[in-house]
């Protein structure tokens, strides 16, 4: 299997890893653990699981790179941390599956952002994306109704913006040579050091987890979160820098889907119609914007996983 075949492959896994989160974290939220712990758990356990990943394959902790390199890491981890910040929060607001799709529009900024960076061109196709975009968050929205919530759908859009900053980061040339295990134990790393500074102006949700109920569902909730994050993260860094942003975001496309079924199978969550056309606008805008309005790319080094 050529290499752009396997990030091609390895994408689509994260996608689909990434698009279960709202159902572990429904079960942590059913067993009452707050906002800073779930990320707590998230990130603490993806740094543990990494450090013997990196260990049994006896690679050096120690990053051989430049302090530039390692500033684009440290906010790598910051957009990383704050997208998970905003999806949590929106999920204890919104449908899961709303919070994905909203969160989805991220192809598209990262397409504006290559634009910003004379990366990419501005296009026909760029333009009937947003427009696209637009309408499927007005049907998927549905604000006639009036049910929505403006602080679920504003932190779901804010993760997009989050992510999309993160992923512009990710492609950085140098980065890319950085071995995937080190980038992502880094990653958590990082966005460990950052939650443990933000507990300490949030002392009395850290210490909340005596207010925790002890039962499978919280060892579900646990221990999927941490897998599907973890995976999730390693396969989506794998797999962008082989394919690119826009493409990435084109096979992303399975992390709303996977979200929409895992809320309506498991979640009680009701799609209606205008919900699904909705969905299915801003699907389409994300592919017509990452397969008509990126530039082709050559690998010209191996990426390392």
């Amino acid at each position: 299997m050529s290499t752009y075949l396997k990030g091609i492959f390895i994408t689509s896994f994260s996608a689909m890893s990434f698009g279960l989160n709202p159902l572990f974290v429904n079960y942590l939220q059913s067993s009452n653990i707050n906002l800073l712990w779930t990320l707590i758990i998230r990130f603490g356990g993806s740094f543990l699981l990494f450090i013997l990943i990196v260990k049994s394959k006896q690679l050096n902790f120690k990053l051989d790179t430049s302090i530039r390199e390692v500033i684009i890491i440290f906010f790598c981890a910051v957009f990383f941390l704050l997208t998970s910040v905003f999806l949590v929060y929106s999920y204890t607001r919104i449908p899961s599956g709303l919070t994905t799709v909203l969160h989805f529009s991220y192809p598209i900024l990262i397409t504006l952002l290559s634009i910003k960076a004379k990366r990419d061109n501005f296009s026909i196709a760029l333009a009937i994306s947003i427009v696209f975009s637009i309408l499927g968050v007005y049907f998927v929205t549905n604000p006639k109704n009036m049910e929505f919530d403006l602080l679920g759908m504003t932190s779901a859009f804010l993760s997009s913006i989050t992510f999309s900053l993160y992923l512009f980061l990710l492609n950085d040339k140098k980065v890319k040579q950085i071995d995937n295990n080190l980038f992502v134990l880094y990653l958590n790393f990082f966005s460990i050091i950052l939650l443990l500074l933000s507990s300490i102006f949030l002392l009395d949700d850290f210490v909340a987890i005596k207010h925790i109920d002890i039962n499978p569902i919280t060892f579900y909730g646990v221990f999927g979160y941490i897998m599907a994050s973890a995976f999730g993260a390693f396969c989506f860094s794998f797999g962008t820098r082989i394919v690119g942003g826009p493409i990435a975001g084109t096979i992303g496309a399975f992390e709303p889907l996977t979200a929409v079924l895992v809320g309506v199978l498991y979640l009680n969550e009701v799609c209606s119609n205008s919900y699904m056309f909705g969905v299915g606008l801003i699907l389409i805008s994300t592919v017509i914007v990452s397969l008509f309005n990126s530039k082709s790319k050559k690998i010209t080094s191996k990426i390392r996983i």
